[in-house]
């Protein structure tokens, strides 16, 4: 009998670090758009290095390292962004950066709002492609929903955890103040009934004023309550948990009736390839299996091979 060797043959489906980047760089829109935006990152630097805004160097060397961890993530993952949602995640850091270090969130009240709305379609699409990455493309109505399920609780996962951040950092820092202040003029409260039982509230309707009494003396006169941060937290969970189940049901939807938000939006694992109509045509490497079949080969050594007697 003829012996058998077996050997591992790479997947030809994952290029080599040196081939995705010479693919990525020819992709010429793909590279202007990342080094338009890594480019304005690098002059706010020298900006604030000029006018001495040196908290916000910081900021923008980190904002501008997230178009790197966009390549790293890409390729770990083995998928392909389109450039819908590149330019939608772009824009959407880039009006971060501005809200954070000039001043956009008081320009634009409602910015801070949009971006957590934003958030929930920005992260629920990275939590697509992670589980795309993991289980595969969905190929059923079942897979479909249990990628959008799964990205709508990771947008919502990474939108607590930042709300943890903001607490920590407010908590921590008292330069900070990302747990934005409200002014309200009603409230209910169980701690003011007397007595006090956990069962009746009292109701205070009607502020117009409060005023606030320093140990100095002084006081300071506000317009109303003064909510210290629970209603700004609560606003951007809602908003990012309302933008996510809206955005979760139409992509459920899209991909049953042609797909064309998907495409548009979803990055697709390398192989992975549709018609026009929306029909999977092609999925190279997609699943457990496949990816298994693709990486290990049964070869025969012809130098190895012996006759019986």
């Amino acid at each position: 009998m003829p012996k058998v060797k077996e050997k591992k043959i790479r997947n030809t489906n994952r290029p080599t670090v040196k081939e995705y980047a010479k693919q990525r760089i020819k992709d010429i829109p793909l590279t202007i758009i990342m080094c338009a935006y890594v480019g304005f990152c690098l002059a706010s630097v020298v900006y604030f290095i000029c006018i001495g805004q040196y908290r916000d160097i910081p900021i923008a060397i980190g904002f501008m390292a997230c178009a790197f961890v966009f390549y790293f993530a890409e390729y770990t993952l083995n998928a392909r962004v389109p450039y819908g949602y590149t330019v939608f995640m772009l824009l959407f850091l880039l009006f971060c950066f501005l809200g954070a270090s000039y001043n956009f969130y008081g320009l634009i009240p409602v910015l801070d709002d949009i971006l957590h709305a934003a958030w929930g379609i920005v992260f629920g699409i990275m939590g697509i492609v992670l589980i795309k990455s993991l289980i595969g493309a969905p190929k059923t109505y079942k897979g479909v929903i249990a990628c959008v399920l799964f990205g709508l609780g990771f947008a919502m996962i990474l939108s607590i955890a930042w709300e943890i951040y903001e607490f920590t950092g407010d908590t921590i820092l008292h330069t900070m103040d990302m747990q934005q202040d409200t002014i309200v003029h009603h409230f209910h409260s169980f701690f003011l009934h007397d007595p006090y039982d956990n069962l009746h509230t009292v109701e205070i309707n009607g502020i117009t004023k409060t005023i606030i009494e320093y140990g100095n003396g002084q006081t300071l006169v506000l317009d109303g309550y003064l909510d210290i941060g629970l209603f700004d937290t609560m606003y951007d969970l809602i908003f990012c948990f309302v933008t996510s189940v809206v955005f979760s049901v139409v992509l459920a939807i899209d991909w049953c009736k042609g797909k064309y938000l998907y495409r548009f939006l979803i990055p697709a694992l390398v192989g992975e390839k549709y018609d026009k109509h929306g029909n999977m045509i092609e999925v190279g490497a997609t699943t457990a299996a496949t990816a298994e079949t693709a990486e290990t080969a049964t070869v025969v050594d012809a130098e190895e091979v012996t006759q019986e007697n």
